[in-house]
This record gives structure tokens, C-alpha cells and sequence, in this order.
């Protein structure tokens, strides 16, 4: 059973985000369902800070967890036990963020964002099927690409391919577009001119279309 309504959820996140002097940050509702279909489950509604970004944000090839392929991992969830440890194994190595590999070895993605790599002129993101979330960044971005006539495709990627890339570059919603300088000591132009392009059009696409 579902006790509230979409315009309650905005209504909610909206007064709490003007509660809470909130400019720009981040604000998170989390949904979880009643121990039965027939008994309620509850909303939660939260508001922090946006994340540091350091000057050359550096990426770390986490070796201590994995993520599981399958329609759970298309879900965004609270259990983020993997994603907890490499992230701390990233910020050991003086990283920013941690790449997730899956069972067979490919990227997925990092421990909170969607990864893309420029490879030939065309943007190159790994497949929802092979353990990347489905993110509204990521997809925004990708509709960016398409009015800007950037090709790009999902496509599994290797750690190979990664390194080999002309640009690597990180969405999400308390990053936007981000360029990625180095993973693991293999240093990129940043920001490469695609993802200069992809930055531009996304801030542009906030300012114009955004709203409650």
C-alpha cells in the first residue's frame, strides 16, 4: 500500500529543502516497502552537503568487492556494502572514487556514479545488463549526445579499455559531468573536449529546464 502521493513527495522534499537552507546540495528520498503487499511502507526524506571535488579527481580499480550482475543491481538501494568497501579502498590509495567491476571482470561503474570513456570520438558507457545502474544523469547525459550528435553507445568496457581511453569522465546527480584526470596513475587531459561539451550542455540543460 502506498500512503502518499507523488505531489506529497514534492511537496515534502521542497519544505524540507528550504528548512534546511539548502542552495544547492543533495536531497535524497528513500522508499521502503511494508513487510507485506497489504501493510504500508514508509518515505523518508534527507537533504546534504554536495561532495568535495578534488582539483584532479583520480579513480581506483577496487579489488576487495564486486558487484552482481542481475535486475537487483538496476536497483538503486540502501544496501551499499560493496560499494562501502571500495570506496574506502579507494580513499586508501588517495582516490576519489572506486571502479566496480562485476563477476566477469568488466566496469560497471563507481561506487556512487555512472562511468563513461571517449574512445575514437564516440562516448562509450558500460550496459545496465552488466551491473550499471540506470541513472538519471546517465541518461540525461546520453540525451545530450543525441542533440549534440555525439555518438555514443553502451558497450561492455575492460579495465584495458578504460586506461586506453581518450577521456574518461563520471555522472551523477551531486557531480554532474565530471572529468576524470587518472585511474590508477594513467593520467587524462581534463577536462577532454567531449566532456566539455557533455559539462556545458547538462548545466545548460538545469538552468532551462529544471524545476519542482
Amino acid at each position: 500500500m502506498r500512503p502518499w502521493s507523488d505531489p506529497d513527495l514534492r511537496n515534502g522534499a521542497r519544505k524540507l529543502g528550504e528548512e534546511n537552507g539548502i542552495a544547492e546540495g543533495l536531497l535524497r528520498i528513500t522508499i521502503t516497502a511494508g513487510e507485506r503487499a497489504t501493510t504500508k511502507g514508509s518515505a523518508t526524506i534527507t537533504t546534504r552537503s554536495l561532495p568535495e571535488i578534488p582539483p584532479e579527481p583520480a579513480l581506483h580499480v577496487a579489488t576487495s568487492a564486486r558487484r552482481i550482475s542481475g535486475p537487483l543491481s538496476q536497483c538503486k538501494s540502501i544496501g551499499r556494502t560493496a560499494e562501502s568497501v571500495a570506496l574506502r579502498e579507494a580513499e586508501a590509495e588517495g582516490a576519489f572514487d572506486a571502479i566496480l567491476l562485476n563477476e566477469k571482470g568488466k566496469v560497471v561503474e563507481t561506487t556512487a556514479r555512472n562511468l563513461f570513456i571517449v574512445a575514437d570520438g564516440a562516448l562509450v558507457t558500460p550496459p545496465t545488463y552488466d551491473g550499471a545502474l540506470p541513472g538519471l544523469t546517465r541518461a540525461t547525459a546520453l540525451e545530450i549526445a543525441s542533440r549534440e550528435r555525439i555518438k555514443f553507445r553502451e558497450s561492455s568496457l575492460s579495465v584495458e579499455r578504460v586506461r586506453a581511453a581518450d577521456e574518461v569522465l563520471l555522472t551523477g546527480s551531486g557531480v554532474g559531468v565530471l572529468g576524470i584526470a587518472s585511474v590508477d596513475g594513467h593520467r587524462y587531459t581534463v577536462p577532454g573536449p567531449l566532456t566539455e561539451r557533455l559539462r556545458s550542455g547538462y548545466e545548460h540543460m538545469l538552468d532551462t529546464e529544471s524545476r519542482w
